[in-house]
């Protein structure tokens, strides 16, 4: 299992756990995420539908993933999408399949009707950065960045992201963000209000994340609930009608050249 699962409280914790592959995002890790995912929503779903008058067990979600520290190096939270797993994937359709999946992990945690926190402690980069972007609230310490790379490896944005990117900081600035690959330090990202929140460590983090959640507990169950669906209605209302189309764009990128170009010099098919 590559992601553990923690219940701390009324906070309930998911933490990818995969340090050899930087805690990158493939089919594997995904599938495990997503069937997550499904569970919480089904737990949940009483309670967003004002079945029960009872609280829910869990008041929010954190996600998190420990950094991965190289010498003098910036850490690293999440390294984009898992390369290796992804470089067996040959065919447009699997490419398709693979970023459905996370499209569709990424759709759950933002309709989720409890507010969902990225803990982010490093570099997030390409789809570690669209994973953060799903989060209702991302705290951060001063050595993160949010990397939009994904051109750079012959791809676009995957995850349902793009207008998820537009909707967060609007179109002229998400253009600059994604056309030119733009790398965000912690404190560009805060001013531009991608990152909720940024401290100076990891010490400082977790009190941070300790105030929050403690704060989100004393809040009335169902006014956060009604509270989230009045902020996201109008996004997945407005997002809907584009789900497909960025898959069908996405998956005509797939194995085209220039993402099967850097494949191969990530995977030794051509001298780097």
């Amino acid at each position: 299992m590559y992601v553990s699962v923690q219940k701390l409280g009324t906070t309930l914790v998911w933490t990818l756990n995969r340090p050899d592959r930087f805690h990158a995002l493939g089919p594997v890790i995904g599938g495990e995420l997503l069937q997550l995912c499904l569970d919480l929503e089904q737990e949940l779903h009483p309670f967003s539908t004002s079945i029960t008058q009872n609280d829910p067990a869990y008041r929010c979600l954190l996600i998190r993933a420990s950094p991965i520290r190289r010498g003098d190096k910036q850490p690293i939270w999440i390294a984009g999408g898992d390369l290796k797993e992804l470089a067996q994937l040959e065919e447009p359709r699997d490419g398709r399949a693979y970023a459905m999946e996370w499209a569709r992990i990424a759709s759950i945690l933002q309709s989720l009707p409890i507010p969902v926190i990225a803990a982010i402690q490093g570099a997030a980069i390409g789809g570690g950065a669209e994973l953060a972007l799903a989060a209702d609230l991302r705290l951060a310490t001063r050595e993160s960045s949010l990397h939009f790379k994904q051109l750079e490896v012959g791809l676009a944005t995957g995850y349902g992201s793009c207008q998820r990117l537009v909707s967060l900081v609007g179109l002229a600035r998400a253009t600059d963000l994604l056309l030119r690959c733009r790398k965000l330090s912690a404190d560009e990202a805060c001013n531009l209000g991608l990152i909720s929140e940024c401290v100076a460590d990891d010490e400082a983090l977790e009190r941070l994340i300790l105030q929050v959640t403690q704060d989100l507990t004393r809040l009335s169950a169902k006014g956060l609930m009604v509270q989230k669906q009045m902020l996201n209605g109008p996004f997945a209302d407005r997002k809907s009608s584009w789900v497909e189309k960025e898959l069908d764009l996405f998956e005509s990128l797939w194995m085209a050249e220039a993402h099967k170009k850097f494949l191969d010099r990530f995977t030794g098919g051509e001298p780097k």
